[in-house]
């Protein structure tokens, strides 16, 4: 295990949902000069010193950090799951999601610890397990986001050291407020806009609070292996939209739901995904509290 003062940690896609809140954990943990992150070329935030914009396809670009950093970890959050862009620009995915785990593997797969986040998406939830998909459960994609996640698993699991931690839907504010389900419902509430969610896409959804907390506990144990992490209590899109609703004290007729058969020329769409999380809390000491309250419904 290596001791944390030695740990030097670059962390990709700092800007995506999961990638922010374990930036900022990061930098609450290990000292600045230890810590070197990747956002996307055309954003500016976050500002820290330390942080470059380089597209994680640039093999070029992402070298720099090997001679400049010689990190002995990568938290690999780059990916893109947006369904529609995804099946719209296949090649753009590729490169995102397949070509940059390829980068990483071949820059650092033999010289660092290499800890992967990867998504649900990798499962059709066609025909799912009673108590959730485990590790053991073979993958079967039905979208471009989840094929091209697929593929770069199987990259990753060519590096000398790694960890895959397939994800839940992540809940929680992004930070440029625009990015993830909740942003993106809210923003519609928010606007008076309506919003209609699938009652029959079930996913294990997790605070992206615990996320953070989870790979800080993952570093600190350098595990090794693939593991899967999400909330508790499966919730439907509709229930969580319903939630937000809610909470923000917004009307009721904003929000509709609509089974997956009902949607008229959409993406490929996933059922019930729920994720089987105990092999990951067998490992590690993290109580994951449900997203939701009990007066959800």
């Amino acid at each position: 295990m290596t001791n944390s003062k030695d740990k030097r940690i670059l962390a990709t896609g700092i800007t995506s949902i999961h990638g922010w809140p374990i930036w900022e954990a990061l930098k609450n943990t290990f000292p600045i000069d230890n810590l070197r992150g990747i956002r996307p070329p055309k954003m500016s935030v976050p500002n820290d010193h330390n942080v470059q914009s380089v597209c994680i396809s640039d093999k070029g670009e992402i070298d720099k950090f090997l001679y400049d950093f010689h990190p002995t970890h990568v938290i690999h959050c780059s990916g893109v799951c947006d369904l529609d862009v995804c099946e719209e620009r296949p090649q753009w995915a590729n490169n995102i999601n397949v070509k940059g785990a390829k980068n990483i593997y071949e820059l650092y797969g033999k010289s660092a610890s290499i800890l992967f986040l990867s998504t649900d998406l990798v499962f059709s939830g066609n025909t799912p397990p009673k108590n959730g998909y485990t590790e053991t459960h073979t993958p079967d994609p039905v979208s471009i986001a989840g094929k091209t996640f697929v593929e770069a698993e199987e990259t990753i699991k060519r590096c000398q050291k790694y960890c895959i931690i397939r994800l839940g839907l992540p809940v929680g504010k992004s930070i440029t407020g625009d990015k993830g389900g909740h942003d993106w419902i809210e923003s519609r509430f928010k606007k008076g806009l309506p919003v209609t969610l699938f009652t029959d896409e079930w996913r294990s959804c997790v605070s992206c609070d615990a996320i953070a907390a989870m790979i800080l506990q993952c570093l600190e144990r350098d595990l090794i292996g693939l593991f899967h992490f999400g909330g508790p209590h499966p919730l439907s899109l509709f229930e969580l939209g319903n939630w937000i609703r809610k909470k923000g004290n917004y009307p009721k007729k904003l929000l509709s739901g609509i089974r997956r058969c009902e949607e008229i020329n959409g993406p490929p769409r996933i059922g019930n995904v729920t994720l089987n999380s105990k092999h990951l809390l067998n490992q590690i000491k993290l109580p994951i509290e449900p997203i939701t309250d009990s007066n959800i419904l």
